[in-house]
């Protein structure tokens, strides 16, 4: 089956592309991309002031399985995804259990060559349940398919812990992705702090709660 998609902006930095071209699509794969294709096609889409670009990556999402199906799952999440663009998704280890272990690593791996419809790259905890007391086995979680750590959803509060964390991130050559917040200066607020949440009365968070954490890591 071929399918033409015509007068689409093409954007592919791999490609240094930016311009307008015609896609030729046939039988699932990309194996043309030039200015005017002519070609017979069993199916023409005209993408005229539409982009055309690869699948797009989310850095951050919550498939929340195991633990909390409830609110998403491998299959949902994947589904929204494709949906939007989105082609790979990496998910944060923010589920219960936290995904702390090789273990959890290879369920969520498994789970989505089963279920999933985008390419889904787990997150591992930077500290055990994200509990901020100790260190995750990063190494273990890397060779089983770990593509970062984060205790996302805390800040991990222990500097010592967090330099030690990091420099054992560094070894493996694993990125570290922070939860930017303190929860101290935070206080339980809900909206920024400034003149409006002062007129509502309502209780505010500074920016130094997130600015100091960014300083910090």
């Amino acid at each position: 089956m071929k399918i033409l998609i015509k007068n689409g902006r093409v954007i592919d930095p791999s490609q240094n592309l930016n311009t307008i071209r015609d896609v030729l699509i046939t039988n699932g794969k990309i194996t043309k991309v030039e200015k005017n294709i002519k070609v017979k096609a069993d199916k023409k889409i005209d993408a005229r002031k539409k982009i055309i670009a690869p699948g797009f990556i989310d850095m951050h999402t919550h498939l929340r399985e195991p633990g909390e199906e409830n609110k998403e799952t491998i299959a949902t999440g994947t589904r929204a995804a494709i949906a939007g663009g989105f082609t790979t998704v990496c998910a944060m280890p923010n589920t219960n259990p936290a995904c702390d272990n090789d273990a959890q690593i290879k369920f969520i791996l498994a789970k989505a060559k089963q279920e999933g419809v985008a390419n889904v790259l787990p997150i591992g905890t930077i500290t055990k349940s994200r509990a901020g007391q100790e260190i995750s086995e990063m190494a273990e979680m890397q060779e089983a398919g770990c593509v970062a750590v984060s205790d996302d959803g805390d800040a991990v509060a222990d500097s010592k812990l967090l330099r030690r964390a990091m420099e054992y991130a560094a070894m493996l050559d694993l990125l570290v992705i922070c939860h930017c917040e303190d929860k101290n200066l935070m206080n339980k607020g809900v909206m920024h702090e400034g003149y409006w949440s002062t007129a509502l009365g309502l209780k505010a968070i500074p920016a130094e709660a997130e600015s100091l954490i960014v300083a910090r890591d």
